[in-house]
C-alpha cells in the first residue's frame, strides 16, 4: 500500500524533480527511492549512478527483510505454568474446614511461584482461625448465619485479596488436585467432630460461656 502511494506521488513529478530527488537520494526512504528509480527508467531519463543506487537500495531492503524473517523465526521458550490450588479450592477449604486450611494451600501456592510471603500467609491464616474461634465461642450464637457470613468474608479475603497480594492478579496456572489436602483435612476434622459428639458437655460449656 505504501509502495503504491510512492508511485502515485512520483508519477506526478516533473522530469527535473525526479532527477533532483535522485541526485539528493540520501534525503529519501528506500521505498520512495525505488519508486523514483522505476519512474526514471520508465521515462528513459539520463543520470549517472542510478544503476548503482538501485543495487544499493535493493540490497538494503533485502537485508532488512532477511533480518525481520530471522527475528520472526526466533521463538522465545515458554516458561512452564505453575501448578497451583485454585482460588475456588482455597475458598472452599476456608469455609468448610477453617482459614488455617485455606491459608496452608495459599502458602503452598506462594512457595510454588517462588515469591516471598509464605510465613506471612500462614501467620495471618492462623490469626484468622483464632479470631473465628473466639467469635464463635463468645459472640456468635450456635447455628447462627453470622458464623457462616464471617467465614465467607474471610474466605473471600484469602482467595482474592491475599491471592492478588502474594501471587498476583490474572496469573496463568495449571490446576493442582485437591484430593490429598481433602483427605488430610477430613482425617483431622472427622476425629474432632467425633470427639465432640462423644463429649457433648464440651459444646454445652462453650454455649454457657456466651
Amino acid at each position: 500500500m505504501q509502495d503504491n502511494t510512492y508511485k502515485m506521488v512520483v508519477a506526478r513529478l516533473a522530469d527535473e524533480d525526479i532527477l533532483e530527488a535522485l541526485r539528493n537520494h540520501e534525503k529519501y526512504v528506500d521505498g520512495m527511492l525505488l519508486a523514483l528509480i522505476d519512474e526514471f527508467e520508465k521515462r528513459k531519463l539520463q543520470l549517472i549512478g542510478v544503476d548503482k543506487l538501485r543495487a544499493m537500495v535493493t540490497k538494503r531492503l533485502d537485508d532488512e527483510r532477511i533480518a525481520a524473517e530471522s527475528e520472526a523465526l526466533v521463538i522465545e521458550p515458554e516458561l512452564p505454568l505453575p501448578t497451583l490450588f485454585s482460588q475456588t479450592t482455597i475458598l472452599a477449604f476456608t469455609i468448610f474446614f477453617s482459614p488455617l486450611f485455606g491459608g496452608a494451600l495459599l502458602a503452598m501456592n506462594v512457595a510454588a511461584v517462588k515469591k516471598a510471603g509464605v510465613w506471612q500467609v500462614l501467620s495471618l491464616s492462623l490469626a484468622l482461625t483464632v479470631l473465628v474461634g473466639v467469635l464463635n465461642m463468645y459472640l456468635i450464637p450456635p447455628g447462627s448465619i453470622f458464623g457462616l457470613l464471617v467465614l465467607a468474608a474471610i474466605a473471600l479475603f484469602m482467595s482474592e485479596l491475599l491471592w492478588n497480594r502474594f501471587i498476583g492478579k490474572k496469573v496463568s496456572y495449571k490446576n493442582r488436585s485437591f484430593t490429598v489436602p481433602l483427605i488430610i483435612a477430613l482425617a483431622i476434622s472427622i476425629p474432632l467432630i467425633y470427639y465432640f459428639y462423644q463429649h457433648p458437655e464440651l459444646l454445652e460449656l462453650t454455649t454457657n460461656t456466651k
